[in-house]
């Protein structure tokens, strides 16, 4: 069923495209004035085949291509435009397209390792810096073998990183590290919290994506700084829904969070807390596991068979925090609980919604906690500046863009690799853009199988 709505969506795409000549010219370097143009034909199929394989054509393609361009071009109520669609249709039809096939070679100067080609490079470096394809500057550079060295795909990796196409990767980055389909997939019960709206869902999403953005892309200062900072994003109907002062103009726009405010660092952005909680109450374990998971790198495994039931109070006036010290006490629920919930109260000033609150079943909130190795906290602030501290956020976060960026999952024979990024990471002062340069250079980015094996 894929496939075939696959083909029916590039079929239309196709259909438009080719549609008229001044279309077409927009796509294609040239367009044959007749069904025996084989030269003009040729061009303007390799040079879209190229974009669309991220490498050249080889013969054996460009002559399958240009074959039923102009077999289809020249028979019954065929025209140039048809046989062009038909050629370019097939094309985004074909595995080398709807996949990145990287394959390397061995390189005799690394010992017979495997080392991707300089297109299977230039493929990497766009997925990894622009989430897109390889334009012809990258393209060229790879034609030139310009990157198969450090010092080559460096070159290219800061011209793309002053792209705007880079902005893309990074929210790619940003909805896949915080799970903002969480906030999407968010419901709230509309009794409790009648102000929780589509549209308010999605400035806060905006407001998490412009704040990693800007500090990879246009602060380029200390990433970890983001836990504790005052700086947010917001325009006029986010500042009020915050109690903040509303921007001047229009838009978002970066603001300083005034010192007495509680909405402090990356964890009181509201599409965090809304996105960590449930219709009518905020979850401590949500948001718990999602630090654990996300900030820290700890692995909460799934409830064994005989966890308890979560308790129903039998006293009204009983807090969550209250509840939930309760239900760590089940020696089956202890063992998680123990790592998700002291993280999860220094949230607990905000509610489901990401409103501050200072009160919970009319007794005053406590959101002390403590992180795994000890160090206490009392608040959102206190735990942003102990998370910043804490020796395994940086090493995490450079693990998290590692995988994004090579887009699998770290084994065992990566941890040289990421322990080496982290050393450079903290030597950077914990700029993320660097780690992205340092990254891209690497053996982890540039060869097939680690330098161990």
């Amino acid at each position: 069923m894929g496939v075939g709505l696959y083909e029916t969506a590039t079929g239309a795409a196709t259909a438009y495209a080719f549609g008229d000549a001044t279309k077409a010219a927009a796509l294609l370097p040239c367009i044959p004035q007749s069904a025996t143009d084989t030269a003009c034909m040729t061009q303007a199929l390799q040079a879209f085949g190229r974009r669309a394989f991220r490498r050249p054509l080889t013969d054996a393609e460009t002559t399958r291509y240009v074959k039923l361009g102009t077999d289809i071009a020249s028979g019954d109520g065929g025209t140039v435009l048809i046989g062009l669609r038909y050629a370019v249709w097939a094309i985004l039809q074909t595995p080398d397209f709807l996949y990145r096939v990287e394959l390397g070679a061995p390189s005799a100067a690394d010992g017979g390792r495997l080392k991707y080609t300089s297109y299977e490079v230039g493929s990497r470096l766009a997925g990894a810096l622009w989430n897109g394809s390889p334009d012809d500057a990258l393209l060229d550079a790879a034609a030139a073998d310009s990157l198969s060295t450090p010092d080559g795909i460096r070159t290219q990796a800061q011209r793309m990183l002053s792209d705007p196409k880079a902005h893309r990767a990074v929210l790619a980055f940003t909805d896949d590290m915080y799970g903002l389909q969480n906030l999407d997939q968010a419901t709230k019960d509309p009794a409790y919290f009648p102000n929780f709206t589509d549209a308010l869902k999605a400035d806060m999403r905006t407001e998490l994506e412009q704040r990693i953005d800007d500090m990879f892309l246009t602060t380029k200062g200390d990433f970890l700084s983001l836990y504790d900072s005052k700086s947010t994003f917001v325009n006029k109907e986010l500042a009020t829904y915050y109690g903040l002062p509303a921007p001047s103009g229009d838009g978002f726009q970066k603001v300083q969070v005034p010192d007495d405010s509680p909405r402090v660092g990356l964890l009181g952005a509201g599409a965090i807390l809304a996105a960590y909680a449930l219709p009518q109450r905020n979850s401590t374990t949500k948001r718990g596991k999602f630090l654990a998971n996300t900030v820290l790198c700890i692995t909460i495994p799934p409830p064994p068979g005989n966890a308890g039931v979560f308790p129903a109070s039998p006293d009204p006036n009983e807090t969550l925090r209250q509840i939930m010290i309760a239900h760590r006490s089940s020696p089956s629920c202890s063992s998680c609980h123990g790592i998700m919930d002291p993280l999860g109260f220094g949230m607990e000033n905000f509610d489901s919604a990401g409103m501050y609150r200072t009160m919970d079943k009319a007794q005053p909130i406590d959101a002390s906690g403590t992180l795994s190795d000890g160090t206490a906290f009392n608040g959102l602030a206190q735990l942003g500046s102990a998370l910043r501290k804490e020796a395994i956020a940086g090493p995490c976060f450079v693990s998290k863009v590692y995988e994004n960026a090579l887009g699998r999952q770290a084994i065992a024979a990566d941890d040289g690799a990421v322990n080496d990024l982290a050393g450079q990471f903290a030597t950077s002062q914990n700029h993320a853009d660097q780690l992205l340069l340092d990254l891209v250079a690497s053996d982890s980015f540039r060869f097939v199988t680690p330098k161990s094996q």
